[in-house]
């Protein structure tokens, strides 16, 4: 199922991007918005159908402009072994052999309004607000993005028409622990979280923010150290 015939998923991100569907029919861009939304995933026949349904849209679409919706967990060496991540390199791969014209945009963890109680900010909330607890890793560190300024971004890269055959991160130029985040949300809720800290190896993740900032200086997002908690304030 899709909201526009060049919009594909009916998640999240998909519906989101419908706010930009003239846009998109436009510029002739086919997005791919869709997968599995739970990167913990660890279902084998979920992981397999995800690559198998991946395939059925390469066969008919091969020939036209794409966007596909990847992570910027790729780089993180604690996430990119993940079943989740090996998925989406499997998509990565399979896009560049065979798609003449394609862009890969890398997205970080985002804050917006969303039912799926499996993103980051959701999670900690949710737990939070429910009493339960929450494990958090030592040595971790987040990047947040507003679903706003993520279609915008997509936006200003899909009217560039240099831009091709490209894989694109985008991110926040603050990274922010999770520590931290569950103690904003710990304010908002007026409720304390009942989490423990556990020791996990040391996080190496390349976002190359300054490759990219031409794209957010285009799109007029500015950041500050206050970015999480003026998202979190807008959207919880």
């Amino acid at each position: 199922m899709s909201f526009a015939k060049n919009i594909i998923g009916k998640g999240f991100i998909a519906k989101n991007l419908f706010k930009i569907k003239n846009k998109i029919n436009k510029f002739k861009y086919i997005i791919y918005a869709a997968g599995i939304s739970n990167s913990k995933i660890k279902s084998k026949n979920q992981l397999k159908r995800e690559i198998v349904t991946f395939n059925k849209f390469v066969e008919k679409n091969y020939l036209n402009k794409m966007i596909y919706i990847s992570t910027a967990d790729i780089t993180d060496n604690l996430k990119n072994k993940s079943k989740y991540v090996k998925n989406k390199i499997k998509i990565e791969k399979i896009i560049k052999k065979n798609f003449s014209n394609y862009i890969i945009i890398r997205i970080p963890q985002i804050i917006g309004k969303s039912k799926n109680k499996n993103t980051l900010i959701n999670f900690f909330y949710y737990n939070i607000k429910k009493g339960k607890k929450i494990t958090i890793f030592n040595n971790v560190k987040r990047n947040i993005l507003d679903i706003d300024h993520v279609i915008k971004i997509i936006k200003v890269i899909m009217i560039n028409k240099k831009i091709h055959n490209q894989i694109i991160t985008i991110s926040n130029k603050y990274f922010i622990k999770p520590i931290e985040i569950i103690n904003i949300l710990e304010k908002k809720l007026k409720k304390k979280a009942n989490f423990h800290i556990k020791k996990t190896n040391k996080q190496k993740w390349s976002l190359n923010f300054k490759k990219n900032i031409k794209y957010f200086n285009k799109a007029n997002i500015v950041f500050n150290k206050n970015y999480c908690v003026k998202a979190i304030n807008k959207y919880y």
